[in-house]
């Protein structure tokens, strides 16, 4: 991989940060604004497990219990750093909710406190009409609560087929990230307004269907797809009304679950974006990636008002993070009003694809710099961490190592100037002896006297390159601190 990503102690971001003081659970149910008709908490329903997954939980209103359909396709039942329960949805699970809720697409309102560690590619399922298990399933065009990414947009909500960006304003604030947020919408015969925490949107009316009896948790009934499809968010409490709720009342229910929950407005951003180290694959699930984990609840890593998407995707090279940049309704046009800011790293499959240190180089470049398409020139702000691993492949030779005791000549003399368009904050990097000999696993040794090092300036400044003698360099050799 090319380790091109974010700074965060430079933003403050703390990666590592001391967790602070979990609070104790609500002690008595959080009372809303105006009564549900069915609501569902992990952390107050009446929740009967099997090996850590959810079977059956009870409905605080006493009208509609959720179970699950079958051994191991209920949510696991977890608790965060803050003490407070949850059940985690991992794209194979879903929960049935029993027939006693009642709903019409034009008259009702869903309300859910949730994390998305990451969006699926396509659609993310939180609740639909009707059910498989109970024959009520019904073509409605879409849940009313779910958010959906077309042709690689940035992957906002919305209610029964109606996206977030088709609103005439505001699409920027209904795009969900790792962090915990309510997410909500209420639907009536003149239209739908979707909610993001305190934000909000006006869409379209939903399809018109009524006396649809049951509902589905985690995927979509009338077509759920193949299992690990299925819906990706930790749920913390759902709450349906089966009206229409007015547009104050809606605000209420929002604000009241914000306060609940200790949720703040969402004023800056930090998109992740890379291949599948990124994304999280094999046994780190989205649950596990490195969105989930700066944003775990009881944690400092990133602070309060921030949002955390992750956008990568395993197998990917710079050109698609460039397609992904270059979409209608992208996240590189969901900008906010604070700081907007990406990491990235990227290069393993280029590597694999047989690409040459100068193109990947000058990729790279382009996808941060570039006239009106590039990342800076769209607003946002790129922090250099760690180029480790785009100097090994710089300054070493082409071939694989044959043996342990195999040294490579710089593939580009280090006296050469390496320069490209790379602005960031002030960062050094060094190499020495030392830091070689702290370091574990295979090595090619540095010269005596050897020193490497990287200058990055603010302002579009060049970056350059300068050293001297025979040497090869593993990713651990190079030290970015922030100057």
């Amino acid at each position: 991989m090319i380790g091109t990503s974010l700074g965060l102690g430079i933003l403050g971001l703390r990666v590592g940060g001391p967790a602070i003081p979990p609070p104790l659970p609500d002690p008595v149910v959080p009372v809303l604004p105006m009564a549900a008709a069915a609501r569902w908490h992990p952390g107050f329903s009446q929740v009967a497990t099997q090996s850590g997954r959810v079977v059956s939980a009870s409905d605080l209103q006493g009208l509609a219990q959720v179970a699950a359909s079958g051994a191991g396709l209920g949510p696991q039942a977890l608790t965060d750093g803050q003490g407070r329960k949850f059940w985690r949805f991992a794209g194979g699970q879903f929960l049935d909710v029993a027939a006693g809720l009642v709903c019409g697409s034009r008259n009702m309102s869903v309300f859910m406190v949730a994390r998305v560690p990451r969006h699926p590619a396509s659609y993310n399922r939180y609740l639909s009409m009707g059910s498989q298990a109970q024959g009520t399933q019904v073509n409605t065009l879409g849940g009313p609560l779910e958010t959906r990414v077309v042709s690689q947009s940035a992957g906002h909500v919305q209610a029964f087929g109606k996206l977030a960006y088709t609103a005439s304003a505001g699409a920027e604030w209904l795009v969900p990230g790792a962090q915990k947020q309510v997410i909500g919408m209420t639907s009536g015969a003149g239209g739908q307004r979707l909610f993001l925490n305190e934000r909000h949107v006006d869409v379209a009316a939903a399809y018109a269907a009524t006396g649809i009896a049951g509902a589905e948790i985690g995927r979509y009934s009338w077509s759920p797809g193949a299992a690990v499809t299925w819906g990706v968010f930790d749920l913390y409490e759902m709450i349906v009304y089966t009206t229409a709720l007015s547009n104050a009342d809606a605000q209420a229910v929002t604000e009241a679950l914000m306060g609940t929950h200790g949720i703040v407005p969402v004023t800056s951003q930090l998109v992740l974006e890379g291949d599948s180290i990124t994304q999280g694959t094999g046994d780190v699930t989205e649950a596990l990636s490195c969105a989930a984990v700066l944003t775990e609840p009881g944690t400092t890593h990133v602070p309060a008002g921030w949002r955390v998407i992750n956008k990568g995707m395993s197998g990917n090279k710079v050109s698609d993070l460039m397609t992904r940049r270059d979409a209608a309704n992208g996240w590189a046009t969901q900008r906010l009003p604070g700081q907007n800011v990406v990491a990235f790293e990227i290069g393993r499959n280029d590597w694999a694809a047989n690409i040459t240190a100068p193109q990947h180089y000058a990729n790279v470049v382009s996808y941060l710099n570039k006239a009106t398409t590039g990342v800076l020139q769209l607003g946002w702000t790129v922090h250099l961490q760690d180029v480790s691993m785009s100097l090994r492949r710089i300054l070493s030779a082409t071939p694989a190592h044959t043996g342990s005791s195999t040294r490579r000549r710089p593939a580009i003399p280090l006296t050469t100037r390496v320069t490209a368009r790379i602005p960031t904050c002030w960062a050094r990097a060094s190499a020495s002896p030392a830091a070689t000999r702290r370091n574990t696993g295979s090595r090619r040794g540095c010269s005596a006297g050897l020193a490497v090092s990287l200058t990055i300036k603010t302002s579009f400044k060049d970056l350059a390159l300068h050293g001297a003698g025979d040497m090869s360099l593993d990713s651990e050799d190079l030290i970015l601190e922030p100057v």
